[in-house]
């Protein structure tokens, strides 16, 4: 890749500087996603769209644990902050 080109998407893109998250989170990331995705069919097979409010709240829960991760790894406290805001806001959707 040119130089050029480098600083082109260095403009656009910014490199994380957190590292890969462990094993246990990885694996509550994807039983969650096994959950959601279970939720959506039975939402879409019952024609029930109330489900989709768990789905909301998963979200939320998910946003907690990404938030509790970098607690715990003492990543920078904006990324924290973000992650509960994110899930504050997930919550709000989830009671209207």
């Amino acid at each position: 890749m040119s130089n050029k080109l480098k600083y082109v998407m260095g403009l656009f893109f910014e490199e994380r500087e957190s590292t890969k998250s462990t094993k246990p989170f990885i694996l509550i990331r994807y039983l969650m996603r096994i959950l959601m995705g279970l939720i959506l069919i039975l939402a879409i097979i019952n024609v029930n769209f109330n489900f989709i409010k768990y789905i909301i709240l998963l979200f939320g829960i998910g946003s907690i644990i990404d938030g509790f991760e970098s607690f715990l790894k003492k990543e920078n406290k904006r990324q924290m902050l973000l992650d509960f805001g994110i899930a504050f806001i997930w919550f709000v959707l989830f009671l209207v």
